[in-house]
């Protein structure tokens, strides 16, 4: 029982080692990963206040639509009963 639970308990800390040197090793690949998802972000969070901004344009051209087509409907009714 002794030996099986010493084997164990090595193994473990034998993975902890590997998982440890692996991190190390690849540490310059994570970096560059997470400046490339932070630059995702960013060209998204971009995207969006544009997309907001163009949103604010087209509904006050709806706005100035309805304006204009509310002034033809009542220079029409005005000079059909007038």
């Amino acid at each position: 029982m002794l030996v099986g639970m010493t084997t164990v308990l090595l193994f473990l800390i034998a993975m902890i080692l590997l998982i440890q040197l692996i991190s190390y090793c690849t540490r310059g690949f994570a970096r560059k990963e997470l400046d490339e998802i932070e630059a995702t972000r960013r060209r998204q969070a971009e995207a969006r206040k544009k997309k907001a901004a163009a949103k604010r344009t087209a509904v006050e051209n709806v706005d100035e639509d309805i304006a204009v087509i509310s002034a033809a409907v009542a220079a029409f009714e005005a000079e059909r009963y007038a």
